[in-house]
């Protein structure tokens, strides 16, 4: 017998190196749809190629926007962050945005810390398949 966690995934807790910590979590494929539903448009353009007249169908991306949603969803939750006053920052969309595009910092350690949360749920994955196959 298989079983899925069909559930809303939880995340992991990442821990930074000289303080705080940042929950996060793998973005699902109907989540990832749904950015892209909200942030690609198909166009169509007319053009002449060599004298032949063609259709041409291609895509227009709103990047910005894509990157937005996308930490947005990855981005769960941090704790013991502080602006240069010492004033907390709190984990809003706006905040995630901002750390994101102004601090390499931060970026850096979201994107390593997904690989190493998208490899951890691969092998867990894999764990899973094996023991249910020999199980």
């Amino acid at each position: 017998m298989t079983t899925f966690n069909l559930d809303e995934k939880p995340g992991a807790w990442f821990d930074m190196e000289g303080g705080g910590r940042v929950q996060l979590r793998v973005i699902d494929v109907d989540d990832w749809k749904s950015i892209r539903k909200a942030t690609v448009k198909k166009k169509v353009d007319f053009k002449k190629v060599e004298g032949t007249p063609g259709r041409f169908e291609f895509e227009e991306v709103n990047e910005d926007l894509q990157n937005e949603l996308f930490w947005d969803h990855i981005i769960l939750a941090w704790e013991n962050f502080f602006d240069g006053k010492g004033n907390p920052i709190p984990c809003t969309k706006e905040n995630k945005i901002l750390l994101m595009s102004k601090s390499i910092k931060f970026s850096r350690f979201v994107a390593d810390a997904m690989t190493t949360l998208a490899a951890s749920e691969t092998t867990q994955a894999e764990q899973a398949e094996k023991n249910s196959v020999t199980g």
